[in-house]
């Protein structure tokens, strides 16, 4: 570098270390005279609050909230660099964010990872709030989502669960079994048969569970790269570029599934998605929207974008966060051998052992529901949720002012646990408690009383393939206990760590040896 160049640079520098401690320095929100104080924990200039940020996220969060609202509000005012986040630790207050306030705080944080990794192929989870969002999330419901889709593809996901145990079986007492890797196959090819009817090979799940695992990662609310421009600047570590290959993978995944269906269509035309005299149950989400993209008088324009967009929003939102909470309810199953033995004498009652546990069985197996319920109470699919965004100012709480543009996270791990709502073993496993007749799930008070859960979200961000994931969990759930006997890898510990991500994994992957039970080993081989 010239010498006459180094002033130069090093004037750059200082402006945009100045311009840094402006856009990081303390601003007053906007309240229009109505704000009341939030309380905040002292802040660093440029880094705001990232310094006191430890894995995982969501523990850290909690923590901060215990030590700095001694009063009791609710809400924890945070900075992540220039970023204001608001974190929400009350029911009552997420109650109010999502009721009264739903529509303001609907937007997702226009994160720069965000844009990088959805930019050709937004997810319903991810897409900010407007026309594409509602037309990708309707897309969705009508075709994969809503009840009357889910009873038709039932056959579909019975199918694989009996895939899933015949494997099982082969791996018995051979080797240890991945709990999750297992789980997720199972997931993937669900939802793959809804969409395209098909399955995925054990080397394309294995690809798909690694860029969804590679996004999630990078989607986190505290991601130093998005809260600290310098750094997208300069590109430390080649974030950018990285997110940009998951990206491209994202979207190469995703048109591969729409040519392989189109080629396949080609070959073996008037199948059952070119006929609407077929079965129901063969008819999937690619041939609806295929079908709809060529109609002339369709009402909307449906591009290939759009179509990859529903296809691999169905994927990712249904895979990763159902093979956790499946990988959640085995440990806790496997620590709590009473309870896992009252679960497989229910289904050997309701079921028996003549054949396989199907999806239309759990409406009859109210402790299976509470496992699920209880394993969601504990390890809710994201602890903090996706992060929100409001899109315009707002007061919350009786007068806590909420300035446009801020990010607003929910403490649902925390609210889950509280023991002022759960009694007095609210870290402990005691599907009983669900017991009373209300499962609790999904944003609602549970049976009427003041216990409250919303594992799912709420509102009109909240997760919309609720229905189809407390079925295939159920389904998975049932079928391992039904089938096997579970005991944890060597004998040791299940270590009930968590670790970090937008979602939850377990720190440490769940290893297990099943052995097929002695009264289900004529039926498994028959498999």
């Amino acid at each position: 570098m010239e010498i006459s160049q180094q002033p130069l640079l090093l004037a750059s520098l200082l402006l945009l270390f100045v311009w840094l401690l402006l856009q990081a320095s303390p601003r007053k929100q906007r309240t229009n005279g109505q704000g009341r104080h939030i309380p905040s924990p002292p802040a660093l200039p440029v880094l705001g609050h990232l310094h006191l940020l430890k894995k995982p996220l969501h523990r850290s969060l909690a923590a901060l909230a215990t030590r700095y609202d001694t009063e009791g509000a609710g809400l924890l005012h945070l900075r992540f660099g220039a970023k204001r986040v608001l974190l929400v630790t009350s029911p009552s207050v997420a109650e109010e964010c999502f009721t009264v306030h739903d529509v303001a705080l609907a937007d997702r944080p226009g994160l720069a990872s965000r844009r990088v990794l959805t930019q050709d192929c937004p997810a319903i989870a991810m897409c900010s709030y407007g026309p594409l969002w509602r037309q990708l999330r309707r897309l969705a419901t009508v075709h994969a989502l809503c009840a009357h889709r889910l009873a038709a593809t039932s056959g579909a996901r019975d199918a694989e669960s009996r895939a899933m145990a015949a494997k099982l079986l082969r791996r018995a007492a051979a080797r240890p079994v991945a709990v999750k890797a297992a789980a997720y196959e199972f997931a993937a090819n669900v939802i793959m048969a809804m969409v395209a009817g098909t399955r995925m090979t054990g080397d394309q799940v294995r690809r798909f569970r690694e860029m969804t695992e590679a996004g999630l990662a990078a989607a986190g609310a505290a991601n130093r790269h998005d809260s600290l421009p310098v750094l997208r600047m300069l590109d430390f570590g080649r974030t950018r570029r990285r997110l940009a290959g998951i990206a491209e993978a994202r979207r190469q995944f995703g048109q591969s599934i729409l040519d392989d269906y189109r080629q396949r269509r080609h070959r073996h035309p008037g199948g059952a998605d070119d006929d609407a005299g077929e079965r129901e149950t063969a008819r999937t989400v690619l041939g609806d929207l295929l079908r709809q993209q060529q109609e002339e008088q369709s009402p909307e324009h449906l591009d290939d974008v759009v179509v990859r967009s529903v296809c691999l929003s169905l994927l990712q939102g249904g895979t990763d966060t159902t093979a956790s909470t499946i990988e959640w309810a085995m440990a806790l199953l496997l620590t709590n051998p009473s309870a896992a033995k009252k679960a497989t004498a229910e289904i050997d009652s309701v079921v028996g052992t003549s054949r396989l546990l199907q999806e239309s069985d759990l409406a009859g197996l109210p402790y299976l529901r509470c496992i699920v319920s209880e394993t969601l109470r504990l390890y809710p699919l994201a602890p903090n949720h996706v992060p929100h965004e409001a899109s315009r100012d707002c007061v919350v709480a009786s007068g806590h002012a909420v300035a446009r543009g801020t990010m607003v996270l929910v403490d649902v791990f925390s609210m889950q646990r509280d023991p002022a709502v759960w009694g007095e073993r609210p870290e402990e496993f005691v599907p009983e408690r669900f017991m009373d007749g209300g499962s609790g799930v999904g944003g609602r008070r549970d049976g009427g009383s003041s216990r409250w859960m919303m594992p799912f979200g709420m509102g009109r961000r909240k997760c919309p393939g609720e229905g189809l994931a407390l079925k295939m969990v159920g389904v998975t759930l049932g079928v391992m206990m039904q089938c096997f006997e579970w005991e944890p890898d060597g004998g040791k510990e299940v270590d009930m760590s968590e670790g970090s991500g937008l979602t939850m994994p377990m720190a440490t992957p769940l290893m297990a040896v099943c052995r097929p039970r002695a009264n289900m080993e004529s039926l498994l081989k028959a498999l």
